[in-house]
């Protein structure tokens, strides 16, 4: 029985292009899931980004809401422009009745220093 010569160099050239073909189709795949591994963390990097930014959000406008709140309560008791006016009418009387003393208040000193004058003549008259 004779066995069939087997061609050494030929075996050894297709198993090198096998581990060859086998080496590049190990570095395709290796190259594809670290992609997409990689893309996978960046977009849950990205995703935490935005949640942590959507939860500062919502907290300023919790507080932005308070604030306004807040603001309007004290809007609410704030006087308003008929209110306001009718404290102007009464200043504007008081401004007038103030005057109006202011006057007499002159008047009344000016007869005062009359009635000074006259009784220092008098007396003065009087010690001659």
């Amino acid at each position: 029985m004779d066995l069939l010569p087997v061609n050494y160099e030929a075996a050894k050239f297709w198993m090198g292009f096998v581990q060859l073909a086998g080496l590049v189709a190990l570095f395709i795949y290796t190259h594809i899931t670290n992609k997409s591994k990689a893309n996978a963390s960046a977009i849950n990097a990205v995703r935490q980004d935005m949640e942590e930014d959507n939860d500062r959000l919502e907290q300023r406008l919790a507080r932005a809401e308070r604030r306004q709140d807040v603001f309007e309560s004290r809007l609410e008791g704030a006087p308003t422009h008929q209110d306001l006016s009718r404290v102007y009418e009464r200043l504007n009387d008081v401004a007038e009745d103030l005057s109006g003393v202011s006057g007499q208040m002159r008047a009344l000193s000016h007869q005062l220093s009359m009635v000074n004058q006259y009784l220092l003549n008098q007396k003065g008259g009087h010690g001659q």
